[in-house]
C-alpha cells in the first residue's frame, strides 16, 4: 500500500514539473514571437522537423524489419518514410541557416564597426 501512494506522489510530481516546464516553454515562445517571429518559427520549424525525422526513422525500420514485402503498402510506407526523412533535412538546413544568419541589427552593429571613424582612416 505504501509503495502505490508513494509511486502516486512520484507521478503527481513529475507531473507537476511538466506542466511547468511546458507553462515555460509557451511564455518562452510567446516572448521569442513578439521580439524574433521569423527566428521563433525557424526554431519552432527546426524542432518539428528533427521530431519527425527520429518518428519517421523508427518507422521505416519497424517497416523494413518486421513488416511482410510482399504486402502491397509495403513500398508507400516504406519510401513515405524516406521521404519525410528527406524533407525534414532540407526543412532542418534551411531552418539552420535561418538561424545562423545575423539579424539586421547584427549586421548594422558590424558595418558600423567597420565604418571609418576619422578623416585619416579613409583611403582614397
Amino acid at each position: 500500500m505504501f509503495g502505490l501512494y508513494m509511486l502516486a506522489i512520484y507521478l503527481g510530481i513529475a507531473i507537476i514539473a511538466a506542466g511547468f516546464v511546458a507553462l515555460l516553454v509557451v511564455v518562452a515562445l510567446a516572448v521569442g514571437l513578439v521580439t524574433h517571429p521569423i527566428r521563433t518559427l525557424a526554431l519552432v520549424f527546426h524542432k518539428l522537423a528533427a521530431l519527425a525525422a527520429g518518428l519517421a526513422l523508427i518507422l521505416a525500420l519497424i517497416v523494413w524489419f518486421w513488416y511482410d514485402h510482399s504486402k502491397p503498402d509495403f513500398v508507400p510506407c516504406f519510401w513515405g518514410s524516406i521521404g519525410v526523412i528527406v524533407a525534414s533535412i532540407l526543412i532542418r538546413a534551411f531552418a539552420e541557416w535561418i538561424l545562423e544568419r545575423p539579424t539586421k541589427a547584427e549586421r548594422r552593429a558590424l558595418e558600423q564597426a567597420s565604418a571609418p571613424t576619422s578623416i585619416s582612416d579613409t583611403r582614397l
